[in-house]
Order: C-alpha cells, then structure tokens, then sequence
C-alpha cells in the first residue's frame, strides 16, 4: 500500500546539532510500548494518533537527514497538521542539545553522544507519558506491557483521550487491565485532566514553569513519586534529575565495578552535568543498547 507523505523535518535540534533517528527512537523502553513499534530492522517508527475522530497510523522514518512523516490513508489537512506537531514533540525538535555535547565533548564516557544520541523519545501528548509511567511503577516489565496494551485496545488502538479514561469503570482497571492500585489514581489524574484541575502541556518547558514548580506539580499527582517525577521529566526535557530505580542502580554499578553507591554517590558523579545531570547518567546506562557508536 501507498505510503503518502504528511510532513518532513532536518534531523537537527533547535542548536543545530544533530538527532540520531535510530538512538532516539530506541532510547528507552517506554518507547516501545503500544500504540508504538519498532519496525524494518530499526528504520521505521509506528505509531497511532487520533486524527480525523479515528486512530490513524503514522510511519516515522529518516531519510538522509530528514525526518520523514507519512500514513498509509488519506488524511484532512488538519489532521496532518496535528500529526506533524506531534512528532515534532516526540522527537522534540526545538529542543537545544548543543550545551549538553560541548560539555559530553571533553568527556571520555561521553564523547561518543555528541554524534545526535540524549532525545529521549516522548509520547505524542504529555497525557500519554504521564500514564505510561505510572503504568512502569513497582512492577515487572511484562506488567507494564500488559498494561499498556489494555489501555490502547481501549482507546480503539490509539492511546485513550483523558475522557475515555475518566468515565471507565473501576472494575475495566481492576479486572481488565489489572492495574491495581494504579487503577485509581489514572482514573483520577484522567478526571483531573477533564475538570481543568491539572493540564499537562503546562508542564512543557516552553511553557514558562521552572523545574522545581514542574516537580511540585508532578508529584501531587496521584500514582507520582520520586521516580516517576524524574522519568516523567526527562520525557519533557527537563533533564536535572537522574532515574534511579531497580534498573540503574545494579547497571550504574556493573558499569562502574563497584559493589554499593548511595544514590547521593552516584548524583555526585554526575553534578558537573548541571541541568543535564540526569540526561548524562542515562546516556551512561544505555550506550550498549545500540552497537557501533
């Protein structure tokens, strides 16, 4: 079937530099949760957006250095409008890395980054990203999945709108998608969202709230603590903040061969990175995720 194209974008941020398409879309592991996929070997990126009152599938793939944007049906001009922004949010195009490479520049560990690695791919709406991590809480991976994949056959095979999920019932969490105790608190952060008690988007760092206002916010919410504050935070850009979870800890320390570190020890190893401390301690983890760089 006819691919037709949407839209198309430079494969470079806001400072000019570069955006590795395949580290970005393989940059962390919510990434690849339904309605997304990784297809063609890591040459394209699908996923489904709601467009024209239906879910819509999307291909995202890279072409020299473009970022090309394209659909198999046959979309209104609004709905491709919406679609390009929402990659230009996923991939984050106007955000400035080039601060972030001068300083990974001079560093060893890190050097090999500046090459277009550190966008970490976001959900096409905040909303999205918000559930997706509280769906990543204490609990195995396989959970998360399972999770996830009963939220999106709800919503049709797109993710489901904030009003979708507000007037779900409990037992569709409970028995369902077996959220358990995260049930509640996404319906409720839905219903929050509905009522115009919380908006997401106001989280975003064009938006003119500071980091620390950002984590006040996060962190009020039902179902977000310390770790999905900063997983959620790096989603948005804002990359202060390092994800220590029973995933980083025990790699930080095979990394590093060492037998313990306190999370303060680890914090401090990344401090020089100022704001973008989180965002150096993630690259750390993850170079090996993808070969030859």
């Amino acid at each position: 079937m006819t691919e037709r194209p949407i839209a198309e974008f430079p494969l470079r941020g806001a400072g000019g530099e570069p955006i590795s398409f395949v580290r970005t879309i393989c940059s962390h592991g919510v990434a690849r949760l339904a309605p997304a996929s990784i297809a063609d070997d890591r040459c394209a990126y699908r996923t489904v957006l709601l467009l024209d009152g239906s879910p819509r599938a999307i291909v995202l793939r890279a072409r020299e250095d473009l970022l090309t944007v394209s659909s198999h049906e046959r979309l209104s001009r609004s709905a491709r409008t919406r679609a390009g922004d929402a990659v230009r949010r996923m991939f984050r195009l106007d955000d400035d890395l080039s601060p972030f490479y001068r300083m990974a520049s001079d560093d060893a560990t890190l050097s090999w980054a500046v090459s277009g690695a550190g966008r970490l791919l976001a959900s096409p709406t905040v909303f999205e990203d918000i559930v997706k991590t509280i769906c990543t809480t204490n609990c195995a991976w396989s959970g998360t999945v399972r999770m996830t994949n009963a939220l999106v056959e709800l919503g049709g095979g797109a993710f489901p709108e904030p009003a979708l999920l507000a007037k779900t019932k409990d037992a569709w969490f409970k028995d369902v998608a077996r959220m358990g105790y995260r049930g509640p608190y996404v319906r409720e952060f839905a219903r929050m969202v509905v009522r115009g008690a919380f908006d997401p988007d106001m989280l975003l760092p064009n938006c003119g709230l500071g980091d620390e206002e950002v984590e006040e916010r996060l962190l009020a919410l039902p179902g977000v603590g310390p770790y999905a504050k900063a997983h959620i935070m790096q989603l948005l850009g804002r990359h202060r903040h390092l994800i220590l979870d029973s995933w980083t800890r025990p790699t930080y320390l095979r990394l590093t061969n060492k037998k313990r570190a306190k999370d303060t020890t680890i914090e401090r190893a990344f401090q020089r990175y100022g704001t973008y401390a989180g965002l150096a301690f993630w690259l750390f983890l993850t170079r090996d995720w993808i070969e030859d760089t």
